[in-house]
């Protein structure tokens, strides 16, 4: 009964504000300056940055190779290390397979640590140009590694993914 009792009153509530009212109200109609397209003068004026300094451009390709040499690693180790995890998977806590398992996770995140100190080397490039940027008041470059970081993130949370899945499997 309460809730029909609130049912009607919200009802009732809404229902007069659509009732007409007398007065002069301003028109719903467009004003003549919301036709104007609205400019943004700051930032179209900044010169877009279409491509990295040579020497920024080379630091940002050594971190890829580095990540992308890291991640091929990881992948050709992987199937090995999955296969000792559901080994150990039921066995007893420092009984031989749990520990050779525990060791070939530990070799696999040091296979992968590479794709981690290149994510960083990225992290810094990126900084380094957003201060440029600023600088020298352009845009553009920032996104340019921007975009190969989401690459080797994606990759880093990838395999972070999979070895939490695989020491879950050990617990």
């Amino acid at each position: 009964m309460k809730k029909l009792a609130a049912l009607v009153t919200i009802i009732t509530v809404s229902l007069s504000g659509c009732a007409m009212q007398q007065g002069d109200f301003p028109s719903l109609q467009k004003r003549p300056y919301e036709d104007e397209p609205v400019m943004d003068a700051p930032a179209a004026a900044l010169p877009v940055q279409s491509s990295l300094p040579a020497e920024l451009q080379v630091r940002l390709d050594a971190a890829m190779a580095q990540s992308q040499t890291a991640h091929d690693r990881y992948q050709a180790r992987l199937p090995g290390v999955r296969s000792r995890v559901e080994a150990a998977r039921n066995a007893a806590v420092s009984s031989e397979s749990w520990v050779v398992a525990q060791m070939e996770m530990a070799a696999l995140e040091i296979v992968r640590s590479p794709s981690v100190e290149a994510l960083a080397d990225i992290d810094a490039l990126y900084r380094e140009q957003l201060l440029r940027q600023m600088e020298e008041g352009q845009t553009g470059g920032a996104a340019i590694i921007a975009s190969q970081r989401e690459a080797v993130l994606a990759q880093v949370d990838s395999q972070q993914a999979e070895i939490e899945a695989m020491k879950n499997r050990l617990r």
